[in-house]
């Protein structure tokens, strides 16, 4: 873990240093990592010609188009604004962090920042040598993220057999002992701990995994999409009965009473004939109603949602991966109440 704390305040200094070189504004860091008391990398404050800004920076690899709405998402902490620290941000990436109005700074002088009397936007700086392209983690594999939604889902399971891990993330046996070493291998998970093995930074575990599961796991399960003929009439339905839950809208209204679903989505364990007859859907390829296959094996008991939802891990995956300006409001939400303080203490 020292050498991670080094490797992000290096990668800090970096990309504050090209900020300022860039730009011509002052740029200093008031915290360093590890060093302060707000739930952050550090405290990064920019002054420009007409005021002093303060950002809660959160320094991330950002190897996905995605990972910007996971960041925005979250609440600042401290109050602060959230800040984007990078080694390297693309140039989409760039501009759909000035879509979501996140502010960034990378390590080769693309930055954003927009405030009243102040806007950067520099994009299209070539990635600097010492940040080369890395080879795809094994926990984001499809049974990797399948093992890594059961750890996180269930913090206990990391206490389990390789079997209990297999079953819980309807995965073959014998990829378990490779994920998990991924997991210990990139400071995710702790094996020879006094008091067993426990999963670390589990936030960030979380960012990766919401980032990277539209992209590679929900590809894989089977997507349908139909036409309703009323639009609130998951309102009345009843999934239960069919081994079935809510996700993404309609999900997040039953948990937060924020939305008004303008897409239903339906993750079913067998068939969905039984649903699609009951509730008189029909195929339309761009049909509101999307039912995938149920990728874990059990759903984990539910505490604190109803038990006809989705675990509220992939809710929040669901509406950060439509990148609805609304949605990442419930998003935050549901991140707010059903998942911070667990997964704090994962």
């Amino acid at each position: 873990m020292k050498q991670d704390i080094q490797y992000e305040a290096n990668l800090l200094a970096k990309a504050t240093q090209a900020f300022a070189d860039a730009t011509g504004l002052q740029v200093r860091v008031l915290a360093q990592p590890a060093q302060h008391e707000i739930h952050a990398d550090a405290v990064v404050e920019v002054a420009t010609p007409d005021q002093i800004l303060r950002f809660a920076a959160e320094i991330k690899r950002v190897d996905r188009f995605e990972t910007p709405a996971a960041v925005k998402a979250r609440e600042a902490p401290g109050g602060y604004p959230v800040l984007l620290i990078a080694p390297y941000i693309a140039r989409e990436t760039a501009k759909r962090c000035r879509e979501l109005r996140l502010p960034f700074m990378d390590a080769a002088g693309n930055a954003y920042l927009e405030v009243p009397g102040t806007f950067v936007f520099i994009a299209g700086q070539p990635r600097p040598k010492e940040v080369p392209t890395t080879r795809r983690p094994r926990a984001l594999t499809t049974a990797g993220l399948r093992i890594v939604f059961a750890l996180l889902a269930q913090p206990r399971l990391v206490r389990g057999t390789y079997r209990n891990i297999a079953a819980a993330a309807n995965v073959a046996l014998g990829i378990v002992g490779d994920i998990l070493a991924d997991l210990q291998g990139r400071g995710y998970l702790i094996l020879g701990a006094l008091d067993g093995p426990r999963l670390l930074a589990a936030n960030q575990l979380l960012d990766e995994w919401v980032t990277n599961y539209p992209l590679i796991l929900r590809r894989k399960l089977n997507a349908r999409r139909f036409a309703a003929p009323d639009r609130d009439w998951w309102q009345k339905a009843d999934l239960t009965q069919y081994r079935a839950w809510w996700g993404g809208e309609a999900a997040a209204a039953k948990l937060t009473n924020y939305l008004r679903p303008a897409n239903v989505t339906i993750y079913v364990a067998g068939k969905a004939d039984r649903i699609i007859i009951a509730h008189r859907l029909r195929a339309d390829a761009n049909g509101p109603v999307e039912i995938l296959d149920a990728f874990w094996n059990e759903e984990p008991p539910a505490t604190t949602y109803p038990d006809d939802v989705v675990h509220p891990i992939i809710v929040y995956a669901d509406l950060l991966a439509t990148a609805d300006a609304r949605n990442m409001e419930a998003a935050k939400i549901v991140y707010d109440r059903y998942l911070a303080d667990a997964l704090g203490t994962a």
